[in-house]
Protein backbone atom coordinates (compact mmCIF):
# COMPACT_ATOMS: atom_id res chain seq x y z
CA UNK A 1 0.00 0.00 0.00
CA UNK A 2 1.39 3.28 -0.65
CA UNK A 3 1.70 5.80 1.74
CA UNK A 4 -0.40 8.01 -0.15
CA UNK A 5 -3.12 5.70 -1.04
CA UNK A 6 -6.46 6.64 0.39
CA UNK A 7 -8.36 3.43 -0.33
CA UNK A 8 -8.23 0.17 -0.35
CA UNK A 9 -9.38 -2.95 -2.53
CA UNK A 10 -10.48 -6.31 -1.98
CA UNK A 11 -10.80 -7.89 -5.12
CA UNK A 12 -11.14 -11.35 -6.62
CA UNK A 13 -9.39 -11.75 -9.00
CA UNK A 14 -12.15 -14.14 -11.31
CA UNK A 15 -14.87 -10.90 -10.50
CA UNK A 16 -16.21 -9.87 -13.90
CA UNK A 17 -16.11 -5.61 -13.61
CA UNK A 18 -18.19 -3.13 -15.29
CA UNK A 19 -16.96 -0.40 -16.63
CA UNK A 20 -16.49 2.47 -14.07
CA UNK A 21 -16.95 0.09 -11.51
CA UNK A 22 -13.95 1.30 -9.00
CA UNK A 23 -14.75 4.75 -9.93
CA UNK A 24 -18.21 4.38 -8.90
CA UNK A 25 -17.02 2.61 -5.23
CA UNK A 26 -14.81 5.82 -5.24
CA UNK A 27 -17.45 8.13 -5.78
CA UNK A 28 -19.35 6.73 -3.08
CA UNK A 29 -16.86 6.54 -0.72
CA UNK A 30 -16.04 10.43 -1.04
CA UNK A 31 -19.91 11.05 -0.48
CA UNK A 32 -20.71 9.24 2.55
CA UNK A 33 -17.35 9.36 4.87
CA UNK A 34 -19.16 7.38 7.41
CA UNK A 35 -18.87 4.07 5.27
CA UNK A 36 -16.63 1.75 7.17
CA UNK A 37 -16.39 -0.62 4.58
CA UNK A 38 -18.18 -1.02 0.68
CA UNK A 39 -19.03 -4.42 -0.58
CA UNK A 40 -20.52 -5.73 -3.15
CA UNK A 41 -22.03 -8.74 -4.68
CA UNK A 42 -21.98 -11.62 -7.00
CA UNK A 43 -24.67 -12.74 -9.27
CA UNK A 44 -23.82 -16.48 -9.78
CA UNK A 45 -24.14 -17.85 -13.41
CA UNK A 46 -24.79 -21.94 -12.76
CA UNK A 47 -22.93 -24.55 -15.23
CA UNK A 48 -25.87 -26.54 -15.43
CA UNK A 49 -24.46 -28.36 -12.82
CA UNK A 50 -26.11 -29.56 -9.39
CA UNK A 51 -23.22 -28.65 -7.38
CA UNK A 52 -23.48 -24.69 -9.24
CA UNK A 53 -26.96 -24.88 -8.29
CA UNK A 54 -26.51 -25.09 -5.12
CA UNK A 55 -23.98 -22.20 -4.75
CA UNK A 56 -25.96 -19.90 -6.47
CA UNK A 57 -28.34 -20.98 -3.99
CA UNK A 58 -25.80 -20.32 -0.87
CA UNK A 59 -25.34 -16.96 -2.28
CA UNK A 60 -28.56 -15.38 -2.86
CA UNK A 61 -29.47 -14.34 0.88
CA UNK A 62 -26.31 -11.84 0.30
CA UNK A 63 -28.59 -9.95 -2.01
CA UNK A 64 -30.64 -8.88 0.75
CA UNK A 65 -28.20 -6.19 1.09
CA UNK A 66 -29.89 -4.76 -1.85
CA UNK A 67 -33.32 -4.63 0.13
CA UNK A 68 -32.26 -2.57 3.36
CA UNK A 69 -31.18 0.74 1.35
CA UNK A 70 -27.82 -0.29 0.45
CA UNK A 71 -26.98 -0.92 4.70
CA UNK A 72 -26.31 -4.36 5.58
CA UNK A 73 -24.43 -6.63 7.77
CA UNK A 74 -23.33 -8.90 4.58
CA UNK A 75 -20.00 -8.87 3.54
CA UNK A 76 -18.81 -10.13 0.54
CA UNK A 77 -14.68 -10.87 0.28
CA UNK A 78 -14.78 -10.94 -3.36
CA UNK A 79 -15.44 -6.93 -3.42
CA UNK A 80 -14.58 -4.81 -0.52
CA UNK A 81 -13.33 -1.22 -0.55
CA UNK A 82 -12.07 0.43 2.81
CA UNK A 83 -10.10 3.86 4.06
CA UNK A 84 -6.37 3.03 3.17
CA UNK A 85 -6.15 5.46 6.75
CA UNK A 86 -7.52 2.76 8.80
CA UNK A 87 -5.18 -0.02 7.70
CA UNK A 88 -1.98 2.53 8.26
CA UNK A 89 -3.43 3.04 12.00
CA UNK A 90 -4.50 -0.41 12.19
CA UNK A 91 -7.78 1.25 13.50
CA UNK A 92 -10.24 -0.81 15.63
CA UNK A 93 -7.54 -3.32 15.17
CA UNK A 94 -8.07 -4.01 11.27
CA UNK A 95 -4.55 -5.07 10.73
CA UNK A 96 -4.01 -7.31 13.93
CA UNK A 97 -7.58 -9.03 13.69
CA UNK A 98 -6.18 -10.12 9.92
CA UNK A 99 -2.42 -11.15 10.71
CA UNK A 100 -3.23 -12.52 14.43
CA UNK A 101 -4.31 -15.89 13.24
CA UNK A 102 -7.12 -14.49 11.24
CA UNK A 103 -8.69 -16.95 8.51
CA UNK A 104 -11.57 -15.66 6.90
CA UNK A 105 -11.08 -11.73 5.88
CA UNK A 106 -14.69 -10.52 5.43
CA UNK A 107 -15.99 -12.45 9.01
CA UNK A 108 -13.12 -10.98 10.15
CA UNK A 109 -14.08 -7.13 9.14
CA UNK A 110 -17.76 -8.06 9.92
CA UNK A 111 -17.09 -8.82 13.13
CA UNK A 112 -14.52 -5.41 13.50
CA UNK A 113 -17.49 -3.60 12.17
CA UNK A 114 -20.15 -5.09 14.07
CA UNK A 115 -18.31 -4.37 17.25
CA UNK A 116 -17.26 -0.81 16.65
CA UNK A 117 -21.21 0.05 15.14
CA UNK A 118 -19.63 0.95 11.83
CA UNK A 119 -21.11 1.26 8.84
CA UNK A 120 -21.35 -1.69 6.16
CA UNK A 121 -22.57 -0.22 2.76
CA UNK A 122 -23.58 -1.92 -0.66
CA UNK A 123 -24.32 0.64 -3.65
CA UNK A 124 -26.67 -1.28 -6.43
CA UNK A 125 -24.24 -1.00 -8.35
CA UNK A 126 -21.42 -3.87 -6.93
CA UNK A 127 -23.24 -6.53 -8.44
CA UNK A 128 -21.10 -8.99 -10.61
CA UNK A 129 -21.71 -11.63 -12.81
CA UNK A 130 -19.87 -14.50 -11.28
CA UNK A 131 -19.83 -17.42 -13.66
CA UNK A 132 -18.92 -20.59 -11.68
CA UNK A 133 -16.67 -23.39 -13.57
CA UNK A 134 -18.71 -25.81 -16.17
CA UNK A 135 -16.47 -28.46 -14.49
CA UNK A 136 -17.93 -27.74 -10.94
CA UNK A 137 -18.62 -31.31 -9.92
CA UNK A 138 -20.74 -32.24 -6.35
CA UNK A 139 -17.26 -32.92 -4.68
CA UNK A 140 -15.85 -29.89 -5.45
CA UNK A 141 -19.26 -27.78 -4.15
CA UNK A 142 -18.90 -30.48 -0.95
CA UNK A 143 -15.39 -28.45 -0.07
CA UNK A 144 -16.43 -25.24 -0.98
CA UNK A 145 -19.58 -25.93 1.39
CA UNK A 146 -16.91 -27.51 3.99
CA UNK A 147 -15.16 -24.01 3.25
CA UNK A 148 -18.40 -22.15 4.64
CA UNK A 149 -19.03 -23.29 7.39
CA UNK A 150 -15.01 -23.77 8.48
CA UNK A 151 -15.31 -20.03 8.61
CA UNK A 152 -17.77 -19.81 11.89
CA UNK A 153 -14.80 -21.48 13.80
CA UNK A 154 -12.96 -18.99 13.14
CA UNK A 155 -13.41 -15.46 15.10
CA UNK A 156 -11.60 -12.90 16.93
CA UNK A 157 -13.15 -12.17 20.24
CA UNK A 158 -15.68 -13.54 22.41
CA UNK A 159 -18.51 -11.24 21.00
CA UNK A 160 -17.43 -13.02 17.94
CA UNK A 161 -17.53 -16.46 18.98
CA UNK A 162 -21.03 -15.79 20.32
CA UNK A 163 -22.19 -14.47 17.11
CA UNK A 164 -20.47 -17.28 15.37
CA UNK A 165 -22.29 -20.04 17.54
CA UNK A 166 -25.89 -18.00 17.20
CA UNK A 167 -25.24 -18.36 13.31
CA UNK A 168 -23.85 -22.15 13.14
CA UNK A 169 -27.35 -22.55 15.41
CA UNK A 170 -29.21 -20.97 13.83
CA UNK A 171 -28.40 -22.15 10.58
CA UNK A 172 -28.71 -25.72 11.39
CA UNK A 173 -32.10 -25.61 12.77
CA UNK A 174 -33.40 -23.73 10.09
CA UNK A 175 -31.55 -25.73 6.98
CA UNK A 176 -33.21 -28.80 8.24
CA UNK A 177 -36.46 -27.18 9.32
CA UNK A 178 -36.75 -26.38 5.38
CA UNK A 179 -36.05 -30.17 4.65
CA UNK A 180 -38.17 -31.97 7.07
CA UNK A 181 -41.39 -31.17 5.64
CA UNK A 182 -41.05 -32.05 2.42
CA UNK A 183 -39.81 -35.24 3.84
CA UNK A 184 -43.09 -35.46 5.04
CA UNK A 185 -45.05 -34.34 2.22
CA UNK A 186 -43.64 -37.42 0.51
CA UNK A 187 -44.77 -39.56 3.15
CA UNK A 188 -48.38 -38.08 2.92
CA UNK A 189 -48.98 -38.65 -0.74
CA UNK A 190 -47.16 -41.90 -0.45
CA UNK A 191 -49.49 -42.78 2.25
CA UNK A 192 -52.92 -41.39 -0.15
CA UNK A 193 -51.84 -43.15 -3.17
CA UNK A 194 -51.29 -46.34 -1.30
CA UNK A 195 -54.38 -45.99 0.52
CA UNK A 196 -57.06 -47.37 -1.98
CA UNK A 197 -54.91 -50.38 -2.24
CA UNK A 198 -54.85 -51.70 1.33
CA UNK A 199 -56.34 -54.01 3.21
CA UNK A 200 -58.31 -52.00 5.51
CA UNK A 201 -61.43 -49.59 4.59
CA UNK A 202 -61.12 -45.98 3.94
CA UNK A 203 -63.64 -45.49 6.32
CA UNK A 204 -61.79 -46.61 8.92
CA UNK A 205 -58.35 -44.99 8.36
CA UNK A 206 -58.16 -41.80 10.68
CA UNK A 207 -58.65 -38.50 9.40
CA UNK A 208 -55.50 -36.49 8.30
CA UNK A 209 -54.88 -33.06 7.10
CA UNK A 210 -51.60 -34.31 5.44
CA UNK A 211 -52.74 -33.73 2.09
CA UNK A 212 -54.00 -30.13 2.69
CA UNK A 213 -50.52 -29.29 4.34
CA UNK A 214 -48.70 -30.76 1.47
CA UNK A 215 -50.88 -28.30 -1.00
CA UNK A 216 -49.65 -25.45 1.45
CA UNK A 217 -46.35 -26.53 1.33
CA UNK A 218 -46.31 -26.49 -2.46
CA UNK A 219 -47.71 -23.18 -2.22
CA UNK A 220 -45.31 -22.07 -0.47
CA UNK A 221 -42.48 -23.51 -2.74
CA UNK A 222 -44.14 -21.65 -5.29
CA UNK A 223 -44.13 -18.32 -3.96
CA UNK A 224 -40.09 -18.87 -2.92
CA UNK A 225 -39.31 -20.14 -6.16
CA UNK A 226 -41.17 -16.86 -7.91
CA UNK A 227 -39.50 -14.21 -5.47
CA UNK A 228 -36.00 -16.06 -6.31
CA UNK A 229 -36.77 -15.26 -10.30
CA UNK A 230 -37.91 -12.30 -9.66
CA UNK A 231 -34.61 -11.06 -7.30
CA UNK A 232 -32.18 -12.55 -10.27
CA UNK A 233 -34.28 -11.10 -13.20
CA UNK A 234 -33.25 -7.78 -11.25
CA UNK A 235 -30.00 -8.48 -10.82
CA UNK A 236 -29.26 -9.96 -14.19
CA UNK A 237 -31.09 -6.56 -15.62
CA UNK A 238 -29.09 -4.40 -13.73
CA UNK A 239 -26.05 -5.87 -15.00
CA UNK A 240 -26.79 -5.94 -18.16
CA UNK A 241 -27.43 -2.44 -17.97
CA UNK A 242 -24.09 -1.77 -15.86
CA UNK A 243 -22.05 -3.37 -18.61
CA UNK A 244 -23.57 -2.56 -21.99
CA UNK A 245 -21.32 -3.87 -24.48
CA UNK A 246 -20.33 -7.20 -22.05
CA UNK A 247 -21.46 -10.59 -22.63
CA UNK A 248 -25.12 -10.48 -21.83
CA UNK A 249 -26.50 -12.57 -19.21
CA UNK A 250 -29.82 -14.14 -19.76
CA UNK A 251 -32.65 -15.22 -17.50
CA UNK A 252 -33.44 -18.10 -19.54
CA UNK A 253 -30.05 -20.08 -18.92
CA UNK A 254 -31.61 -20.93 -15.14
CA UNK A 255 -33.26 -24.36 -14.84
CA UNK A 256 -35.74 -23.72 -12.09
CA UNK A 257 -36.28 -26.99 -11.62
CA UNK A 258 -32.62 -27.94 -10.09
CA UNK A 259 -32.84 -24.69 -7.99
CA UNK A 260 -35.11 -26.25 -6.09
CA UNK A 261 -33.13 -29.75 -6.08
CA UNK A 262 -30.27 -27.00 -5.15
CA UNK A 263 -32.23 -25.80 -2.29
CA UNK A 264 -32.67 -29.49 -0.73
CA UNK A 265 -30.13 -30.68 -0.93
CA UNK A 266 -27.68 -27.64 0.03
CA UNK A 267 -30.15 -27.29 2.99
CA UNK A 268 -29.54 -30.75 3.97
CA UNK A 269 -25.91 -30.98 3.72
CA UNK A 270 -25.27 -27.59 5.44
CA UNK A 271 -25.71 -28.92 9.44
CA UNK A 272 -23.80 -31.99 8.30
CA UNK A 273 -20.87 -29.91 7.00
CA UNK A 274 -21.62 -27.32 10.24
CA UNK A 275 -20.92 -30.24 12.59
CA UNK A 276 -17.82 -31.98 11.02
CA UNK A 277 -16.06 -28.64 10.26
CA UNK A 278 -16.85 -28.51 14.44
CA UNK A 279 -15.67 -31.52 15.09
CA UNK A 280 -12.50 -31.52 12.70
CA UNK A 281 -10.86 -28.07 13.15
CA UNK A 282 -9.58 -28.17 9.65
CA UNK A 283 -10.00 -27.75 5.93
CA UNK A 284 -8.03 -28.02 2.77
CA UNK A 285 -8.67 -25.95 0.07
CA UNK A 286 -7.04 -25.43 -3.25
CA UNK A 287 -4.08 -28.01 -1.91
CA UNK A 288 -3.70 -26.06 1.39
CA UNK A 289 -4.60 -27.29 4.97
CA UNK A 290 -5.58 -24.83 7.36
CA UNK A 291 -5.79 -26.02 11.31
CA UNK A 292 -7.65 -23.58 14.12
CA UNK A 293 -7.37 -23.35 17.56
CA UNK A 294 -9.20 -21.13 19.85
CA UNK A 295 -10.77 -19.59 16.73
CA UNK A 296 -7.14 -18.67 15.14
CA UNK A 297 -5.05 -20.33 12.36
CA UNK A 298 -2.31 -22.32 14.08
CA UNK A 299 -1.23 -24.02 11.41
CA UNK A 300 -1.13 -24.43 7.35
CA UNK A 301 0.54 -27.18 5.67
CA UNK A 302 1.14 -26.82 1.72
CA UNK A 303 0.44 -30.30 0.50
CA UNK A 304 2.43 -31.76 -2.25
CA UNK A 305 -0.75 -32.91 -4.54
CA UNK A 306 -1.00 -33.44 -8.36
CA UNK A 307 -3.95 -31.85 -10.06
CA UNK A 308 -5.70 -28.52 -11.00
CA UNK A 309 -3.68 -25.75 -9.60
CA UNK A 310 -7.00 -24.05 -9.24
CA UNK A 311 -9.38 -23.23 -6.23
CA UNK A 312 -12.94 -25.04 -6.24
CA UNK A 313 -14.65 -22.33 -8.21
CA UNK A 314 -11.43 -20.85 -10.12
CA UNK A 315 -10.25 -22.58 -13.29
CA UNK A 316 -13.37 -21.92 -15.49
CA UNK A 317 -13.31 -19.15 -18.76
CA UNK A 318 -15.15 -15.93 -17.75
CA UNK A 319 -16.07 -15.15 -21.17
CA UNK A 320 -16.18 -18.27 -22.41
CA UNK A 321 -19.11 -20.48 -23.76
CA UNK A 322 -20.54 -21.43 -21.08
CA UNK A 323 -23.74 -21.15 -21.68
CA UNK A 324 -23.24 -23.93 -24.42
CA UNK A 325 -22.61 -26.23 -20.98
CA UNK A 326 -26.00 -25.44 -19.37
CA UNK A 327 -27.80 -28.76 -20.95
CA UNK A 328 -25.71 -30.77 -19.39
CA UNK A 329 -27.12 -34.36 -17.69
CA UNK A 330 -27.21 -33.25 -13.90
CA UNK A 331 -26.97 -37.20 -13.32
CA UNK A 332 -24.11 -37.44 -15.19
CA UNK A 333 -22.24 -34.76 -13.82
CA UNK A 334 -22.91 -36.26 -10.64
CA UNK A 335 -21.91 -39.74 -11.64
CA UNK A 336 -18.60 -38.20 -13.18
CA UNK A 337 -18.02 -36.55 -9.58
CA UNK A 338 -18.92 -39.26 -7.41
CA UNK A 339 -16.47 -41.41 -9.42
CA UNK A 340 -13.28 -38.85 -9.32
CA UNK A 341 -14.07 -38.94 -5.31
CA UNK A 342 -14.06 -42.82 -5.05
CA UNK A 343 -10.73 -42.77 -7.41
CA UNK A 344 -8.84 -40.41 -5.19
CA UNK A 345 -10.59 -41.67 -1.95
CA UNK A 346 -9.11 -45.24 -3.08
CA UNK A 347 -5.86 -43.98 -4.17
Amino acid sequence: MHKDSKYVLFLDDDVRLHPGTIGALTAEMEKNPEIFIQTGYPLDLPSGSLGSYCIYEYHMPCSMGFATGGKTFFLWGGCMMMHAEDFQKDAYGVVTGLRDGGYSDDMTLAAIAGAHKKLIFSPPVAVFPHPLASDLTFPRYWNYLRKQTFVLESYIDDVNWMMNRALFSSHIYLSWSFVVPYCMAVMHVGAALRAPYSNYPIKETTPSCGLSLCGCLAVCTLVELLAMWNLTKVEIQLCNMLSPEGPRVSLRSYNWGLVFLAMLVDNFLYPISAIRSHFSQTINWSGIRYYLKGGKVSKIERLNEKGSKYSDLGGKHLYGKWQDQLNGSFLRSLSKGLQQWNHSKIS
